[in-house]
C-alpha cells in the first residue's frame, strides 16, 4: 500500500499535515492544518489520512469560490466608494472653484497635504478611524453566507478605501492644477469605473443600508486651522467666565499638542497618529520639567530626551493634560469641524492607580506638632521669612489659613478668599458664610470647586480663643487676608501652594502623601472620631451625595451645626504659645 503524502509521523503516532494554499492564508490565519489520526497502526493511519485528505481538498475549493464571492461583493462597495468620492471631487472642481470667493491654491495645498499623509498611511497599512469604521460598516453589511473571513475583509476593504481616497485626491489636484492629462483613472483596481460623456462620473442608486463617506468637504477658506480653532475656543471659555486657572491648564496641553502636532493644518485632518503622539509625549513627560535643571526652557520634545531618566508625570497629571485636548477636540466635533474625536478611547501609557490607593492623607499628631511649633506660631525673623525663627510674632493670614482648615475643614482657595463680610453672626454664633457673591458689586467674583461648597461653618472655639474674632474687627473691610495675593493662574492657591511647599520641606513635615489639603482630611477624621453623623459631616465638608434625598430641605440649623463642630478635638496638640501678650494683629 503505497503512503500517503500528507501522512506524516511523530514518534510513534500518526498524523494528517497539509499545507493551506496561500490564496487562502488570510483567510484561515494559518499556513498548515496538522491533526492527530490517533493511531500506532500505519494501514489503519492510511485510512483516515485519505478521507481527511478528500475533505480537506472539498473544503479548499469551496473556499476558494466563497472567497472569490467575499471579494467581489467587497471590491465592489470599495468601487462604490470611489464613484462617490470622485464624483463629489468633480462637482467641486464644476461648482466651487470657479467661485471667486475660492482660494484655490489654498484648496491645492490642503489636498496635496491631505494626499501626502495618505499615501504614508497606506504604505505602513495605518488606516484613519473614519477608514476603520466605513470598512467595518460594509464588512457588516455582508451575508453570513459570503462573508468567509471577517479579518481578511476589513484588511481589504481598509486598503481599497484608503486607495480609494488617494486615486480621488489624485484626481482631483490634477483638475484643479489644470492638468488633465493626468486625471485618467491610475489605480487598476478602479479602471472599470467609466466617465459619462460630459465627463462626470455616473450617478449610483445608493442602497438604503449603504454607509458612504466621502473625503473631508471643508476646503479652501472654508478649512480652519487647528490653531485658529484653538484661539475660538479659548475665546469660548473667556466669554463663559470660566477660571483663568482652567484656561491656564487647557494653554499647557495646547503647549504639548503644538510639539507634535501641526496646528497650522486643517482641522479635518486631525487623525487617530496625532491623538496617539500627544498621549506618547504626555506619557514620557518628566514631572515638572519647567522647574528641573535638566529640562528647564528646553521645548517638549528636548525635554523628553533630556529628562528620559527623571520621574515622568503621575496619573492624573497626564490624563488631566490628555483630557483637557481631547474636551477641544470635543468642541470641534460639536462646531461640526469633525465628524468624531479620534482617539477617544486612547488609554495613557500610565496605569491608573489602583481603587483604595489614598492620594492625601491626613497629618499624623508628629506631623501637627510640627506645623504648629514652627516659627509662624512662635516667632519668626520677618513677614516674608516666616519659615525662620525670629521675635516677630503676627498673627497674619499665614498664621490663620492654617488653623482654619485644621477646624473647619475648609479648602485653601476658600479660606484665603475670605472677606470681612464672610464671618457673620445668627442666634449668638459665628460663621464662616462661605459664598461666591457679595451684595457688594464691587467685590469680586469668588471660585468654588462645587454647587454644594456654599456653606456655613461655625467658627470652632479653638480659633475663637486665638483672637480671631478681634483680628476681623481690626481688618473692617475688604479680604480678610490681603496680604495673600493671587497667582499667575488666577488663583489664591498656587502661591499658597508654594508658599506651604517650602515650609514643609524646610520643617520636615511635608511628603508627597502630606500637603496642605491634608487638613482637611484631618477635619473629616475628627468629626467620624466624635461620631458626628454623615448629614452633618457632609454639610460642614461642602460635600454631597447623588442620592435625591440630600437634594431636599435647607440642611441643619446653625446652632446644631456649632454643637456637632465643637466635638472635634486633635490630642496632644497645644496652640497656648501662639496667643497672649506680645502677639500683633
Amino acid at each position: 500500500m503505497a503512503i500517503h503524502t500528507r501522512l506524516v509521523t511523530r514518534g510513534r503516532t500518526f498524523y494528517f499535515r497539509a499545507a493551506v494554499p496561500k490564496d487562502l492564508r488570510s483567510f484561515t490565519q494559518r499556513s498548515e492544518v496538522k491533526i492527530s489520526l490517533r493511531t500506532f497502526n500505519q494501514s489503519l493511519a492510511s485510512m483516515r489520512c485519505r478521507v481527511i485528505s478528500n475533505h480537506f481538498d472539498l473544503v479548499v475549493g469551496k473556499a476558494r469560490q466563497m472567497a472569490t464571492a467575499q471579494d467581489t461583493a467587497l471590491d465592489q462597495s470599495i468601487r462604490d466608494y470611489f464613484r462617490d468620492a470622485l464624483d463629489w471631487g468633480q462637482e467641486f472642481v464644476d461648482i466651487f472653484a470657479p467661485d471667486a470667493e475660492v482660494n484655490v491654491e489654498d484648496s491645492i495645498t490642503h489636498v496635496e497635504t491631505r494626499l501626502a499623509m495618505l499615501r504614508r498611511r497606506l504604505a505602513v497599512r495605518d488606516f484613519p478611524s473614519e477608514v476603520q469604521s466605513e470598512a467595518d460598516a460594509i464588512v457588516g453589511g455582508l451575508s453570513k453566507d459570503v462573508l468567509t473571513s471577517r479579518y481578511q475583509a476589513l484588511q481589504r476593504v481598509q486598503t481599497g478605501l484608503l486607495r480609494a481616497n488617494i486615486e480621488a485626491d489624485r484626481l482631483l489636484l490634477a483638475k484643479l492644477n489644470g492638468d488633465y492629462a493626468q486625471s485618467e483613472i491610475a489605480d487598476p483596481l478602479f479602471k472599470g469605473v467609466e466617465l459619462e460623456p460630459d465627463g462626470t462620473i455616473p450617478r449610483l442608486a445608493l442602497r438604503p443600508n449603504d454607509a458612504v463617506k466621502t473625503v473631508p468637504k471643508v476646503l479652501g477658506p472654508d478649512a480652519p486651522s487647528l490653531n485658529a480653532l484653538a484661539k475660538s475656543y479659548v475665546q469660548v471659555l473667556k466669554d463663559q467666565k470660566i477660571k483663568d486657572k482652567t484656561i491656564g491648564d487647557l494653554r499647557l496641553s495646547f503647549e504639548l499638542a503644538r510639539a507634535v502636532i501641526d496646528f497650522d493644518k486643517p482641522a479635518t485632518l486631525l487623525d487617530l497618529n496625532d491623538m496617539k503622539a500627544l498621549r506618547d509625549l504626555i506619557g514620557h513627560m518628566p514631572a515638572h520639567h519647567q522647574k528641573k535643571p535638566e529640562t528647564r526652557d528646553l521645548d517638549p520634545i528636548t525635554a523628553v530626551q533630556a529628562g528620559k531618566d527623571l520621574p515622568k508625570l503621575g496619573y492624573e497629571t497626564q490624563k488631566k493634560r490628555f483630557d483637557f485636548f481631547k474636551r477641544f477636540v470635543a468642541w470641534m466635533v460639536a462646531e461640526e469641524h469633525l465628524t468624531k474625536v479620534p482617539g477617544n478611547e486612547l488609554k495613557l501609557l500610565v496605569k491608573k492607580p489602583p481603587k483604595g490607593k489614598p492620594k492625601r492623607l491626613p497629618y499624623e499628631p508628629s506631623q501637627l506638632k510640627l506645623i504648629f511649633d514652627c516659627p509662624i506660631y512662635t516667632g519668626r525673623q520677618s513677614i516674608n521669612r516666616s519659615g525662620t525663627p525670629g521675635k516677630l510674632r503676627l498673627k497674619d493670614g499665614r498664621y490663620w489659613v492654617p488653623l482654619i482648615a485644621l477646624y473647619a475643614g475648609m479648602r485653601a482657595g476658600e479660606i484665603i478668599q475670605l472677606t470681612c463680610k464672610d464671618i457673620k453672626e445668627e442666634d449668638g454664633i459665628f460663621f464662616f458664610d462661605i459664598t461666591k457673591l457679595e451684595d457688594d458689586p464691587d467685590e469680586e467674583i469668588k471660585h468654588l470647586k462645587t454647587g454644594s461648597s456654599y456653606r456655613k461653618v461655625p467658627v470652632h472655639s479653638a480659633i475663637l480663643e486665638l483672637g480671631f474674632l478681634e483680628y476681623v474687627a481690626a481688618r473692617k473691610t475688604g479680604r480678610l487676608f490681603a496680604e495673600l495675593k493671587m497667582g499667575s493662574d488666577g488663583t489664591y492657591s498656587q502661591p499658597w501652594s508654594k508658599f506651604w511647599y517650602n515650609l514643609g520641606n524646610k520643617w520636615k513635615f511635608r511628603s508627597k502623601l502630606h500637603v496642605f489639603h491634608s487638613f482637611r482630611h484631618n477635619f473629616v477624621d475628627a468629626l467620624h472620631e466624635a461620631n458626628v453623623t454623615d448629614a452633618i459631616a457632609m454639610q460642614l465638608c461642602g460635600h454631597t451625595s447623588d442620592d435625591a434625598h440630600w437634594g431636599y430641605g435647607k440642611g441643619a440649623s446653625i446652632s446644631r451645626l456649632k454643637e456637632e463642630i465643637e466635638k472635634i478635638d486633635y490630642p496632644g496638640l497645644h496652640l497656648g504659645h501662639a496667643t497672649g501678650p506680645g502677639w500683633k494683629i
